[in-house]
């Protein structure tokens, strides 16, 4: 699913100033703990996200309760964060963040969703197929929906390839559709 310009953005800069720094997988360490945080308290992601409270004030809170136990780089990230009112966006920041790493690294990461559950040997031949088809390390997410009724849709680096029978039975529908109509 695309991810908005504006997180996007905020990780490209977070991403450039980690490299330079030769602190990119702390820093993404430092991201996930505090994107942890707010999943795990939902008042602090209340506070953070709320306009009642000054920009002061959630600043000062991030001073005693986080500086100086994350890298300066996320620090001063967290500051830009605030001063922008953008820090409600740091879940979002982080996943771009987590793919421009692994884009890095030669990762790519795909979800495949299946009627039933895939056995070891079908997740490793889709592996290499993947693999051979975007030149990268794949790591599979997996998924069952009895909903396709059977083959497997897969979403890698923003396409869908879908081979499921919901599609390949709702194309044949179609096709007779047309064929009734002329």
């Amino acid at each position: 699913m695309p991810t908005s310009s504006v997180p996007r953005r905020y990780a490209e800069a977070l991403f450039h100033l980690a490299q330079e720094t030769d602190e990119t997988a702390a820093v993404r360490s430092d991201m996930e703990s505090l994107v942890g945080l707010l999943r795990q308290i939902p008042t602090l992601h209340s506070f953070v996200k709320s306009p009642e409270v000054s920009d002061v004030e959630k600043t000062t809170f991030f001073e005693n309760t986080i500086k100086g136990k994350v890298k300066s780089s996320t620090w001063l990230f967290l500051q830009l964060l605030l001063r922008r009112k953008r820090i409600a966006l740091l879940p979002e920041i982080l996943s771009e963040y987590t793919r421009m790493e692994e884009e890095r690294k030669g990762l790519q990461r795909a979800v495949v969703v299946s009627a039933v559950p895939l056995e070891k040997s079908e997740k490793d031949l889709l592996i290499s197929r993947l693999q051979a088809l975007t030149g990268k390390t794949v790591l599979i997410e997996t998924k069952v929906d009895q909903a396709i009724l059977g083959g497997i849709i897969v979403y890698l680096d923003g396409k869908i390839i879908d081979g499921s029978m919901r599609t390949e039975l709702e194309e044949l529908k179609n096709r007779l559709l047309a064929t009734a109509i002329n």
